[in-house]
């Protein structure tokens, strides 16, 4: 309607007419006002999700990130772990070397108390056997070199029975072998 149209109707009914006009344009602006703050509200919400979905991700990663410091740090205690053990083993090893240089040394002492005293008496029984040897003292003798060879014998079977002479017991059957 124009105003024109409006001009034959009665003054009220015309001041209505232009009120709800008003109104209308009024309201028309309000509408296009509450729209643009709904686009505004609307990227933000889309920021907001978006910046959620970023902090989802970085918190995604710092448990990556926390799970992997976690595994790294398993890793090097168990690194250390290894280390200490290898370095037991390293102190146990030195130990058993330095017994085993211990017990060559006392074996190749008593082979040679045992060589001496087997000497001894093949010289005794060579007097032994001739005639006119036959004497108490010469018995004596040959009783204290039997019962040295005895002591030797049984001191060389204690050696053999003693943990470290059957801990190394491989290593001797390498050496004989590598000597062949």
């Amino acid at each position: 309607m124009t105003n024109d149209d409006l001009a034959g109707l009665p003054g009220p009914l015309r001041a209505e007419l232009t009120r709800l006009r008003a109104e209308r344009e009024v309201l028309a602006e309000d509408r296009d006002r509450v729209r643009e703050e709904l686009a505004g509200v609307t990227r933000q919400l889309a920021e907001v999700t978006a910046e959620r979905d970023e902090l989802a991700g970085a918190r995604e990663l710092t448990d990556r990130l926390a799970a992997a410091e976690r595994a790294a740090a398993e890793a090097a205690a168990e690194a250390d772990a290894l280390r200490a053990t290898a370095d037991g083993v390293r102190a146990e090893r030195t130990a058993l070397r330095s017994e085993l240089a211990e017990t060559r040394r006392e074996r190749d002492a008593l082979r040679l108390r045992l060589l001496d005293a087997e000497l001894s008496l093949a010289g005794k029984s060579d007097q032994l056997g001739r005639p006119g040897a036959g004497s108490a003292e010469s018995e004596q003798r040959a009783a204290a070199l039997a019962s040295q060879v005895a002591e030797l014998t049984s001191e060389l079977e204690a050696t053999r029975a003693t943990v470290s002479w059957r801990v190394t017991a491989p290593l001797r059957a390498v050496r004989r072998r590598a000597q062949q």
